[in-house]
């Protein structure tokens, strides 16, 4: 009789995880969407209305999933690493794409990949230790500069002309640093980790 209840709570929180995760990794085919709107279409103001859209869900998919999971307590080791796996994914297909349409400099992709690959790395080194590899503050920072850029960029091609074409260098660079920035608190920690290892 008393299982009935546990079952069913069992089965509540196995759909809570699956749907949270699935939320997450939704990211990464809407970024692949996005890039191939972006570099295929020929321009117009549809094309625009639809990349903004889907930038907006990833960005949206990306504040509230983890705001989900803390209030239905679905929180796991499991979805603090796949969190930061598809933003990474999606991110870098973004900016790849917008770079591809000379959105960006070349560089910020690249940047972002090497930032990524770092804090992987440095996150590998603190699950070891049994830290937590949750995002970081710098991190958080990181991901709404990039949320940010990605919106400026796509918008460019409108006020460039009205501001100058300086301010796509100055967009680039300022996210480059940010990304590269961002990197300094994982490090840190992994080798802090390793030092009191």
């Amino acid at each position: 009789m008393n299982q009935e209840p546990h079952h069913q709570e069992t089965n509540y929180r196995s759909f809570g995880f699956i749907f949270i995760q699935s939320f997450t990794l939704a990211r990464i085919p809407v970024a692949i969407l996005f890039g191939v709107l972006l570099i295929t279409t020929p321009n117009s103001l549809l094309k625009l209305l639809a990349c903004l859209f889907l930038l907006g869900f990833i960005e949206i998919s990306d504040a509230a999933d983890g705001h989900i999971a803390r209030h239905y307590n679905l929180v796991t080791e499991y979805g603090a690493m796949l969190d930061p796996y598809a933003d990474s994914i999606a991110r870098l297909i973004i900016y790849w794409s917008l770079a591809s349409s000379d959105l960006v400099l070349f560089l910020v992709p690249l940047c972002m990949a090497l930032r990524d690959v770092t804090v992987a790395y440095s996150r590998i080194v603190m699950a070891k230790k049994n830290l937590t590899v949750s995002a970081k503050r710098s991190g958080k920072i990181k991901a709404t500069f990039q949320a940010l850029g990605a919106f400026a960029a796509l918008l460019g091609p409108f006020y460039w002309d009205a501001i100058g074409r300086w301010s796509f260098y100055t967009l680039s660079w300022v996210i480059i640093l940010v990304t590269l920035v961002s990197a300094v608190e994982y490090v840190r920690s992994a080798i802090l980790a390793l030092k009191h290892g």
